[in-house]
Parts: C-alpha cells; sequence; structure tokens
C-alpha cells in the first residue's frame, strides 16, 4: 500500500514538472544566457569598475558600499551559462564561458592588487577578515543562490529582483578583491582564503544551477554540438564540489572547536571568579600557541586573588587542551556594599579627599596650554601666535589666556568675540582674552649688492599665505630716510614680481626717530 502511494505521489511529481518545464521557452533561455559569455570593453569596464569599488569598500569597512560593488558585477552571467553549457553539453559554449571566467578571475585579481599596492590604506578591516575563512556554510548559502537564480531565469518571475538577491548572497566579486587585496599586500594565505570563497561560490551555483536547468528540460538534444553524456558532466562537477568541500569541512571543523574552547574556558572562569560580594570576571581572550595555551582575563576584586587560586584555574582548563595553560589574572580593585571583614582596608573616608600632586597640576596645565595654542594657531593662520600664557584667580572668574599676535593691524571686537567662544568650547572653561599685536615682519635685511638676503625672503613667503590673497592688504614700505630709496625701490619690484602684488597696493612712508635706525619696515595691513 505505501509503495502504491509512493509510486502515486512520484507520478504527480513527474506530471507537475513536466507542466512546468512545457512552460518554459527553453530556445529563448539559451539563447539569453548564451549571450552572457559575449564579452565587450562595456563588460571589462563594469568588471574593473565592481573590483575596485569592492576594494574600496573592503579597505574603508564599508558594508553598503561592498553590498554595491556585488549589484554592479557583471561575473554572475559567465558563471550562470557555464551551468547552463554543461547541462546541454554545450562544448562551444563552455569553453566560451570558462575563458570568459578566468580572464575576468586574472584581471580582477591584478588590477585590485595594484591598486592595494599603492594605496595608503593597507590595514585588514573586519570586511576583509569576514572573506578569508569559508566554511561549508558559505558553501550551502551559494548553493541555494545558485538554484534560486536558475529558476528565477527559467520562469522570468520576478527576475530582476532575484537575480539581485542572488548577486549580494553568493559575492562572487568581493572575494576576488580581497585576493588582490593580500596578493598587493604581501599576505598571500590571506588572499588564498579569498580566492577559495570565490571559488566556493563559483562551483556551488554551477553545480545547482546544472541539476535546475535539468530539472527544467535543459537537454543535450536541445543543441547541434555535444560531446559528453549527462552523467560525465555531473561526476564531473561533483568531484570538484567534493575537493572543494574538504578545506571547507575543515575549517568549520576548526571554527567549531575554538567555538567550543572559548565556551569552556569561559565557563570556567566564571565558575571560579564570580564569587557574589567577593569578585566577578569582566572579560577574557585566549590564544592558542604550540607550547601552550595563554588565557588572559579581567576581575574586579575585593581582595587580591593569590597564585593558588590561579594555578587551581589552569589545573581545571588543562584537560580539554594537550598543552599546558597559563592563566594571566588583571585584578582591579574595588569596594562592596558587603565587604568582609579584612575587606575594610580598602574603604575610603569621604571626609579626605585625595589631594592632587604637582605632577597632575602641571600636567593638567600643559593640557590646557597646549589646546589654547593650537586652537589660537588655527584660527589666526598664517599670522604667527607666540608667548601664550594661562591665569588663574579666584575660581569664579574666567581664565585669562593671554598671547602674542604678530600683525600689523589689531583684532576687530568681533574676532576678540569669536576666539574667546572658540577658546571656551576648546578648554571647556569660561575664558578672558587678551591679545597683545605685534609688528609681522622684523626689519629687512639686504645683501652687499642690495639683495633681500635669505632671512628675509623667508619671512616675506607669509604673503603667499595671505586670506583672499595679497589683493585683500595694502603693502606699506616705512623708511627713516632718503638713504633706502634703493632698497625701497627693490623691495616694491619683487612684490610686483614675485608676489603679484600690484602697484595701486604699494605705498611708501617716512618715519623719524625709529629705534630700528635706517632699517626698512614692510607693513602688511588690511584694506
Amino acid at each position: 500500500m505505501n509503495n502504491i502511494r509512493m509510486k502515486y505521489q512520484i507520478k504527480k511529481l513527474k506530471d507537475y514538472l513536466a507542466l512546468k518545464t512545457g512552460m518554459v521557452n527553453h530556445r529563448d533561455v539559451i539563447r539569453e544566457v548564451a549571450t552572457g559569455v559575449d564579452r565587450s570593453w562595456v563588460y571589462y569596464l563594469m568588471l574593473l569598475m565592481a573590483a575596485l569599488i569592492a576594494l574600496f569598500g573592503l579597505l574603508t569597512n564599508s558594508v553598503a558600499v561592498v553590498i554595491g560593488a556585488m549589484l554592479i558585477s557583471p561575473l554572475m552571467g559567465p558563471i550562470i551559462s557555464s551551468g547552463l553549457a554543461l547541462t546541454i553539453g554545450d562544448l562551444p559554449l563552455a569553453r566560451r564561458a570558462f575563458r570568459t571566467i578566468a580572464v575576468s578571475v586574472v584581471l580582477t585579481v591584478v588590477v585590485t592588487a595594484a591598486v592595494t599596492l599603492v594605496s595608503p590604506l593597507k590595514e585588514p578591516t573586519a570586511e576583509i577578515l569576514a572573506r578569508v575563512r569559508p566554511n561549508i556554510y558559505d558553501l550551502f548559502v551559494a548553493m541555494l543562490s545558485g538554484i534560486v537564480g536558475a529558476v528565477a531565469l527559467c520562469t522570468k518571475r520576478n527576475y530582476l529582483i532575484t537575480a539581485t538577491g542572488v548577486a549580494v548572497a553568493t559575492a562572487v566579486i568581493p572575494p576576488l578583491s580581497v585576493a588582490g587585496y593580500g596578493l598587493g599586500t604581501g599576505q598571500i594565505m590571506l588572499g588564498l582564503g579569498g580566492f577559495l570563497l570565490f571559488f566556493t561560490n563559483f562551483v556551488a551555483i554551477i553545480l545547482t544551477s546544472d541539476l535546475v536547468f535539468f530539472v527544467m528540460g535543459f537537454r543535450s538534444s536541445q543543441v547541434d554540438n555535444h560531446q559528453y553524456p549527462q552523467r560525465t558532466r555531473l561526476l564531473f562537477i561533483a568531484g570538484i564540489l567534493a575537493l572543494v568541500s574538504i578545506p571547507l569541512i575543515y575549517t568549520l571543523v576548526v571554527d567549531l572547536r575554538k567555538l567550543k574552547a572559548k565556551n569552556r574556558i569561559e565557563m570556567t572562569l566564571k565558575k571560579q571568579l564570580n564569587r557574589e560580594d567577593l569578585s566577578r570576571m569582566t572579560s577574557f581572550s585566549y590564544q592558542q600557541k604550540k607550547e601552550k595555551v595563554l588565557v588572559r582575563a579581567s576581575v574586579n576584586t575585593v581582595n587580591l586573588i593569590d597564585r593558588k587560586t590561579e594555578q587551581a584555574i589552569e589545573e581545571e582548563l588543562k584537560p580539554g587542551f594537550m598543552v599546558p595553560v597559563e592563566l594571566h589574572l588583571e585584578q582591579v580593585l574595588v569596594a562592596s556594599d558587603m565587604l568582609p571583614d579584612n575587606g575594610a582596608a580598602f574603604a575610603v573616608s569621604p571626609e579626605s579627599p585625595r589631594v592632587e600632586t604637582s605632577a597632575e597640576i602641571a600636567a593638567k596645565v600643559g593640557g590646557l596650554l597646549g589646546r589654547a595654542e593650537k586652537n589660537l594657531a588655527s584660527a589666526l593662520a598664517p599670522f604667527p601666535v607666540s608667548d601664550i600664557r594661562l591665569g588663574f584667580g579666584n575660581p569664579k572668574e574666567p581664565l585669562l589666556v593671554s598671547a602674542r599676535l604678530g600683525r600689523d593691524y589689531p583684532l576687530s571686537n568681533d574676532e576678540r568675540l569669536i576666539l574667546a567662544r572658540q577658546l571656551e568650547q576648546a578648554l571647556e572653561l569660561p575664558v578672558q582674552l587678551h591679545i597683545t599685536v605685534t609688528p609681522l615682519l622684523p626689519p629687512l635685511g639686504f645683501t652687499e649688492q642690495e639683495a633681500l638676503d635669505t632671512e628675509t625672503l623667508k619671512a616675506l613667503a607669509v604673503i603667499r599665505l595671505l586670506p583672499e590673497g595679497p589683493v585683500g592688504y595694502r603693502f606699506v614700505l616705512e623708511q627713516s630716510g632718503r638713504r633706502n630709496i634703493r632698497q625701497v625701490n627693490m623691495v616694491m619690484h619683487w612684490l610686483m614680481k614675485e608676489m603679484n602684488v600690484t602697484p595701486d597696493l604699494i605705498s611708501q612712508r617716512y618715519v623719524k626717530g625709529t629705534k630700528n635706525g635706517n632699517a626698512v619696515m614692510l607693513r602688511i595691513v588690511r584694506r
């Protein structure tokens, strides 16, 4: 009776599949899939753009960018085409598909390796490390995605949406970018891990799409030239799948062992260290080496845990490993609401506040001074700020910040107000600002040939950094007598030629009785 029912169910399933396969336009699907192996400059442009976008997303640890690269990649077309070629035994189509895939893989890895080589970002991110240890579950995901993609292609049901989901789920281009990253940074094993993930997805998609195409009625009789029977083709792809499964199952077993060891260590540490009102473990990590297992744990405790207790924990952890276990405890002494009698030494009297040492006070003042100097230098650049000092008075009074500004015109009220507010935000204190303005440039120096000397040329370089350029300023040359006329004319000519200062912005002024004697001074004043 059961055999009759089973035969009836099988016949019913065959009739249902025959009905569905009769709705598939096999010729159109073959024609559409065959176009997926056509190589053109557009195909390679899209492939390289997708590979580079994936690489940049991996280097910057951006999930959204990596997903975008998956959607752009055209590599799924030749992979699906190779699956159909194996199903129908179309050897020319298979050759074209596998040739396209091989060229695409080599080109992607080489280009991403070259870009990685010149990139300043080379540290492996979480997105990169997530693609270097594939396991058997990655194979299952790729197989299920291949089934969905092939069914959607044959039935045309929500094909665009389904194809997008398959591209994201299988992710053939990011692993190739990881392989290129590993090659470009010299991390060969990391690159091999990325290539293994790609190869896993590649084989799984071919196998599952091959089975789906066969179930949907695709046969070798639908093509003019076929050389290998269906059984031979299935055995070939199954053999490749078995070979790929070996390293995937191995990595899965290794990951499961690590998870089991981690859980065992955590349970043991919690059992030994989590004592109510005495101690509590806050975190732990472990590292397994050839000669020993190193376990590190942080624990909050009201009493220091002695070495004898640590050795007892090591002995309890040892049976799970083939090597000795070494435990390092980072102990933080804390106070508890229910301290034992011998824990009274940790009690702190609220009536005896701790007095800061001179070193701590100096460090705080140095930090405030550094932030004030950085803030003022950034806000007033390119004009130099020097002699910054902090004045402390009554705790209720604002902090006095004084400094010297090398500039030939004073600060406006608006500038003072903005600077004070910026300092208050940077120092997190109320601030009273006092700025003393001093000349921007020292007296101009000349060589024996009456040319500007080296030190003066270095000082005059500030003109190139002026906000809005020289057009927003007036250049006033001060001289104390007619003996400096030739030097003044030379400076005027230099300003016009080297700094592109127009003649209408340059003026001369005689100053009597200056402390600089016969020196020539240059004042740069806001217009």
